[in-house]
């Protein structure tokens, strides 16, 4: 009887606990178990794990965050926490990737009506551009010096430490601020960081002619903010390719290279284009890839035959990966498009280091070979810290082989080698919060500088520029092109 009263007792505490408990509570021992699976994670899958951190910074990152939940965690804060411990990492694949969320973490992240009703982007010196707004009382083009009081360095400052990136590459992590497709971070981050007051965000702006003044406005949903947006006619920036020449300059917009699942034919249009420059006569081209984040790099070397007069070759990396078939205790948590990721038995080689060479793999250098009739003109790319993976790998052999010159600002990526090729997401099992890890490691042959591609021609647009509706890196491009 004494026992029966025991559990009775212990089941009402149980329940009473859990309806007091928040929706998303997440209990010390649980967010514990999740971070020993991610760690575990990391250790085990990620090739490139100590290229940038070294294990003992990989054990204190760690250590705070087992601090960080002593007292429990919230699915937000783990969303949080996977984000700064993915970014610790220094690789642009590793993140807290917003398409292989769960509901229940996209619900608390994404869905909820705590999100600023403006699109910004972030510029030099820290500068906040206001592009679009859903909100009567802020015009696009003014600039947003402060949200409840913290500047936008102090809030630049905060943000960088959850963003992915290759090294020391900040000029991608920055670029993440911006609200576009590749970007966001405002979205995903900032609510959980600083939420929204009584549903309101107060906000200090500098219009166009000077005046500051501040506001209050209402915290939104993203969809009923973009559903407001372009009902008042905002059209947002398309990932289409798109061709066309303009007072005899050719003019080629690339913005993506990813058309996984898609009917598009990007050989078809990229040998129509140069088809249609060779045909009228035209010997000056621009090629903007700016927002140009990867996807399939055989189309970079499409691109690449179209401008080269003589075969390049792109020297080799090494692929290696970290295990020779994941642990039973990780695959039940990941997930990937190809589950032969999984196993490389009997198709690695061990390195003196930590990591395997996958002997299938290990690629000759690379000759890529000028189609029959290439371009005859003089080209000039446009670049920026969006252009990572693919991205990246095309601006780095179009500046090596000499085939165009660059001009905007450096890229993102990083010349010290790139993780990517396999991807696998795992799923932490109480929080549900996903983190991509990529699965090879491409080791170049020699080494490299920490940095992305530097542009031949460096423009860094101002906020005043944009506002203007100017475009200085089409502009100094066009510029040199008319000269020449």
């Amino acid at each position: 009887m004494k026992r029966r009263v025991l559990l009775l007792c212990a089941v009402l505490l149980s329940s009473f606990v859990a309806l007091g408990a928040p929706p998303d509570a997440v209990t010390a021992d649980q967010a514990k178990r999740d971070l020993k699976i991610l760690k575990r994670a990391f250790s085990d899958l990620h090739p490139g794990l100590y290229r940038y951190l070294t294990p003992e910074q990989f054990e204190a990152e760690f250590a705070k965050a087992n601090a960080a939940v002593e007292n429990g965690s919230s699915i937000g804060s783990m969303y949080l926490l996977g984000s700064q411990l993915a970014a610790a990492v220094r690789c642009g694949h590793t993140w807290t990737n917003p398409l292989n969320q769960p509901d229940r973490v996209r619900a608390v992240v994404f869905d909820g009506a705590d999100k600023l009703p403006l699109h910004v982007r972030l510029l030099h010196d820290d500068r906040l551009l206001v592009t679009a707004s859903s909100d009567a009382a802020v015009s696009s083009n003014e600039e947003l010096l402060a949200i409840d009081d913290r500047s936008t360095s102090t809030l630049v400052a905060e943000l960088l430490p959850f963003l992915r990136a290759d090294g020391s590459n900040d000029g991608k992590r920055r670029a993440q601020i911006d609200s576009d497709i590749n970007g966001g971070a405002m979205d995903r981050l900032l609510p959980l960081l600083h939420p929204p007051v009584s549903g309101q965000y107060r906000l200090r702006l500098r219009g166009p002619q000077g005046r500051v003044h501040e506001v209050a406005v209402s915290a939104v949903t993203a969809n009923g903010r973009e559903d407001a947006m372009k009902a008042a006619g905002f059209v947002p920036a398309s990932d289409d390719w798109q061709f066309e020449i303009r007072k005899g300059i050719g003019l080629l917009t690339l913005p993506t290279f990813s058309f996984w699942r898609s009917g598009f034919d990007w050989q078809g249009f990229l040998d129509r284009s140069f088809t249609t420059l060779e045909t009228n006569g035209v010997k000056r081209l621009v090629i903007d890839l700016r927002s140009n984040e990867g996807g399939d790099d055989k189309i970079g070397d499409a691109l690449l035959s179209h401008l080269l007069h003589k075969p390049y070759t792109v020297p080799a990396s090494t692929p290696e990966v970290s295990f020779e078939r994941v642990p039973y205790v990780l695959a039940r948590y990941l997930d990937t498009w190809d589950f032969s990721f999984f196993d490389h038995t009997g198709h690695v080689e061990k390195t003196a280091g930590r990591n395997f060479r996958l002997l299938d793999e290990q690629p000759p250098d690379r000759v890529i070979v000028p189609v029959e009739k290439p371009f005859g003109g003089r080209v000039f790319v446009l670049t920026g810290p969006q252009m990572s993976s693919a991205g990246y790998l095309i601006a780095r052999d179009l500046k090596a082989s000499g085939a165009a010159r660059l001009i905007g600002r450096p890229t993102g990526g990083n010349l010290r080698g790139l993780n990517g090729g396999q991807l696998a997401w795992i799923t932490l099992p109480n929080s549900g919060v996903t983190i991509d890890i990529p699965l090879i490691a491409w080791m170049p042959a020699s080494p490299q500088p920490d940095s992305g591609v530097q542009p031949d021609v460096l423009v860094d647009p101002t906020l005043e520029d944009v506002a203007r509706g100017i475009d200085p890196e089409m502009a100094a491009a066009l510029a040199l092109l008319r000269k020449s």
